[in-house]
């Protein structure tokens, strides 16, 4: 291979690597930035349980991450607020409808069509 060949080649290489670097470290900012508002999500997600607790029942002293983290699972609810600590989603409480059963349409019709002589 002539040395102008080399050259061009080893100047292209200089070159890929040089994109490469930038983009890792582009990357590397990214992800920084990730975890600080991870960070951010997290201490807010706290404060507002915390904020919370003290108009309920109390905030009880922790000694441990662990302890924490069981006294959140207890307490929060929304998915978003229990991925940010990396529990389990809980499953929706199934509620009671309050309401009276619903007539069918056609029995609503028979009731309203017959002259109104025995309303229901």
């Amino acid at each position: 291979m002539p040395q102008t060949a080399l050259s061009a080649r080893l100047h292209a290489i200089d070159e890929h690597l040089a994109r490469l670097r930038a983009e890792k470290s582009r990357l590397l900012a990214r992800a920084s930035q990730m975890q600080r508002k991870r960070e951010i999500r997290r201490k807010i997600v706290i404060g507002g349980a915390i904020l919370s607790a003290l108009g309920e029942t109390g905030v009880p002293p922790f000694a441990t991450t662990d302890e924490l983290r069981r006294w959140l699972d207890a307490r929060l609810t929304r998915p978003s607020d229990r991925a940010v600590f990396e529990l389990p989603v809980q499953e929706p409480v199934a509620t009671e409808t309050l309401t009276a059963p619903r007539r069918s349409s056609r029995s609503a019709r028979v009731a309203v069509g017959d002259g109104g002589s025995d309303l229901i």
